[in-house]
C-alpha cells in the first residue's frame, strides 16, 4: 500500500476504536486518521477498571497509548466530543462540539452501555447508590462509595462482576454477589469448575445468591437495603451493577445501517453501506461471537486494515480467534479458551483436585477445540498454541490428559 491520502473517521476510542486507527496507520501512513472520544480522557484499557476501583492503579497506568502516541502516528484525538449526525448524502459527521468533517471511509466503534435495571423506582434516578461501571469515572464514583461502605451487592457474577467484586472485597467490604443463573462466571465455566471456583471465592468473603433476581432497592436518599426474589432483604449501602450491556446503534440506525443484535458486517466488518464499517461492541459478526475486549480489538485491527486500502480488492476477511478470557480474581487464575462444552457432550478429560480443575475438550473431527484451566496455569501456553492450530488429539492422548502430570509440550 502507498501513501495515498485518504479521510478516515472512527466514532469510539474503545478497543476497537484505538485498533483500527493503529491499523489503518500501518497499512495507509499516508491517511489522516479522526477519533472521536465521547471521553475527555485519552482512551484506555476498560478491563482494567476494577485496578482504579481497589486504588492498585492509577489512570495513568492503563492508558492505551500515551498522549504524544497520536500526534506522532497523525491521529487527531477529540477528546470529550461526539457524532451526533452521519451525513451520507455528502460524507459528512457532525460533531458535539460543532466540527463538520469530510471522510472518505468511516468506523462506527460506538460500543455499548451497561444495562441498569429498573430498581429504585420509575426511570431508576429516584435513590443514589445504583453503580454500573463503564467508564474511568464510573470506576471513580465506586472507589469513593466504597470508601465509606460496609457493605455492597453486585449484579452479575460474568468477567467484570467478579473483578468489580474482588476490587470491593480488597477495600474490606462484604460482597454479596447476586447471579440469575444456576452457577457463577456462566459463560466460561462448568458446572464442576464454577463450584469449585465459587467454593474458593467464598473463603476469600464473598457470599453469592445464584438463581435469585433483584425486585427493588429502598432506602431513604440512598439504597439502604437490596430485596431479592427469594424474598432476603440484604442490607446494602450500595449497588454496583454488571449485569450484561446494550449496543450503542441509535448512530447507525439513524442511516438506515442494518441492525440486529448490533450494526450487521459483513466478512470485511464492512456494514450495509459501502465504505462504513463498524467495530467492537457495537458490531454482530458473521460468526456471532462478541462482548470481550479481546475480540473487539480483533475485530478494530481487521476493519482499521480494510477501511484504509484503497484498492477493496487487498481487504482481507476478518478471521475470528477462539474466544477466550483470563480472570485472575483473589489470586485465582482462570483461563477459558474455545468451547469449553459445559454441557459435557463432546468427549473431553477432566483433572480435578481441591484447588484446581482442568477440563480438554476435543471436537467430532478429533480436534481440539477447547480447554478452561482454574487454580493452575499448567498447560496454558501449550494448550493454546495447539487450540490455534487445531492440532488431531488421539483418544488415547485424551485420557492421558486426565493425569496430574500429563506432560503438555506432547501436544
Amino acid at each position: 500500500m502507498g501513501n495515498n491520502y485518504m479521510n478516515i473517521i472512527i466514532i469510539g476510542a474503545g478497543a476497537a476504536g484505538v485498533s483500527a486507527a493503529e491499523a489503518a496507520r500501518k497499512s495507509n501512513p499516508g491517511s489522516d486518521v479522526i477519533i472521536f472520544n465521547t471521553e475527555k480522557q485519552n482512551p484506555y484499557f476498560r478491563p482494567r477498571l476494577p485496578e482504579i476501583i481497589s486504588g492498585k492503579t492509577a489512570y495513568e497506568k492503563i492508558q492505551a497509548h500515551p498522549e504524544d502516541w497520536y500526534q506522532e502516528h497523525n491521529c487527531d484525538l477529540r477528546k470529550g466530543e461526539s457524532v451526533v449526525e452521519i451525513c451520507l448524502n455528502n460524507n459528512q459527521v457532525r460533531g458535539s462540539l460543532g466540527s463538520r468533517l469530510r471522510y472518505d471511509k468511516l468506523l462506527i466503534a460506538t460500543g455499548a452501555q451497561p444495562f441498569v435495571p429498573d430498581i429504585a423506582g420509575s426511570g431508576g434516578g429516584t435513590l443514589k447508590g445504583l453503580y454500573p461501571l463503564r467508564t474511568i469515572d464510573d470506576a471513580l464514583d465506586l472507589k469513593y462509595a466504597a470508601e465509606k461502605a460496609e457493605s455492597a451487592l453486585l449484579l452479575g457474577s460474568g468477567l467484570l462482576g467478579l473483578e468489580i467484586a474482588y476490587a470491593l472485597a480488597q477495600k474490606n467490604l462484604t460482597i454479596h454477589v447476586l447471579e440469575r443463573s444456576d452457577r457463577i462466571l456462566p459463560l466460561q465455566t462448568t458446572p464442576k469448575s464454577a463450584l469449585l471456583l465459587e467454593k474458593l471465592l467464598e473463603a476469600k468473603g464473598f457470599v453469592f445468591h445464584l438463581k435469585n433476581e433483584i425486585v427493588r432497592v429502598s432506602g431513604e436518599s440512598r439504597v439502604e437495603k437490596a430485596l431479592l426474589k427469594s424474598g432476603e432483604d440484604l442490607r446494602v449501602d450500595f449497588v454496583a451493577v454488571a449485569a450484561g450491556v446494550r449496543s450503542n446503534v441509535d448512530l447507525a440506525k439513524s442511516v438506515g445501517l442494518k441492525i440486529e443484535r448490533g450494526v450487521v458486517v459483513d466478512q470485511y466488518m464492512e456494514t450495509t453501506i459501502q465504505d462504513i464499517y463498524a467495530a467492537g461492541d457495537c458490531a454482530q459478526t458473521p460468526d456471532g461471537k462478541g462482548g470481550l475486549w479481546s475480540i473487539a480489538r480483533q475485530e478494530g485491527l481487521s476493519a482499521g486494515f480494510n477501511l484504509a486500502q484503497e484498492d477493496r480488492e487487498k481487504r482481507e476477511p476478518y478471521k475470528p480467534t477462539p474466544p477466550s478470557s483470563l480472570l485472575k480474581v483473589a489470586g485465582i487464575d482462570l483461563i477459558t479458551s474455545g468451547n469449553i462444552d459445559p454441557e459435557g457432550k463432546l468427549p473431553f478429560a477432566e483433572h480435578q483436585t481441591s484447588e484446581s480443575y482442568r477440563k480438554v475438550v476435543v471436537n467430532q473431527l478429533g480436534e481440539l477445540c477447547g480447554f478452561t484451566n482454574l487454580g493452575t496455569t499448567k498447560g496454558n501456553r501449550e494448550l493454546t498454541a495447539a487450540l490455534n492450530k487445531k492440532i488431531k488429539v488421539s483418544p488415547e492422548l485424551l485420557e492421558e490428559m486426565k493425569r496430574e502430570d500429563f506432560d503438555f509440550g506432547r501436544l
